[in-house]
């Protein structure tokens, strides 16, 4: 795809020695990104969860919170050194007892998403302040979701974390502190001018 506005490849850096190339690529009806998926990258997670950890430095929380799958290896790394972390999945499973559940939309998804999570998992974060990783806060869907199950199943997150803000950059999100590494843009609909 040909765009004079926007260019195939926009770079980004996740600290001072990983820069990486995000491709311009269609979701969907016409509708574009830049492509950042974690997913599998493990030198992308070290290094972004060591910078994350970084920031996060003066925050207060107990644990941390993510959406499976694309945060999860970056989650994983930033809670190395702790007992366990709270990851909401996106399919109810049948060894999950009491499950609590939320519908999310998020805009690299088609249509709606649920998330569930047991309570042999929520549990133990009851009462407590969790940090929320994600990949890339863009429209807030996924906070969204997950500000729902806090309130469903009674945390509380203290604050946001995530490698890239997209669109519309962010430092706040409803009050909530957000720490990020980058930012990129949010193509959107674009032309076609070839």
């Amino acid at each position: 795809m040909s765009n004079a506005n926007w260019p195939d490849v926009w770079k980004i850096r996740i600290d001072e020695e990983l820069e990486i190339e995000l491709p311009l690529v269609e979701i969907g009806n016409g509708f574009y990104i830049y492509s950042f998926d974690m997913t599998g990258e493990s030198r992308w997670n070290r290094h972004a969860a060591k910078a994350l950890t970084k920031k996060l430095a003066g925050y207060r929380y107990d644990g941390f919170v993510t959406v499976q799958t694309k945060s999860s290896g970056l989650c994983q790394e930033m809670a190395r050194d702790m007992d366990c972390y709270l990851e909401l999945r996106k399919a109810r499973k049948s060894f999950m007892k009491d499950p609590k559940h939320v519908v999310v939309k998020s805009i690299t998804t088609q249509g709606e998403q649920e998330l569930w999570v047991g309570r042999e998992k929520y549990e133990r974060f009851q009462g407590k302040k969790l940090c929320f990783v994600d990949d890339v806060v863009s429209t807030g869907g996924t906070v969204d979701a997950a500000l729902a199950m806090a309130k469903e199943i009674g945390f509380e997150i203290s604050v946001i974390a995530c490698v890239l803000t997209e669109g519309e950059e962010h430092t706040h999100y409803k009050g909530i502190p957000l720490v990020s590494l980058g930012h990129i843009p949010l193509p959107g609909a674009l032309a076609n001018n070839e």
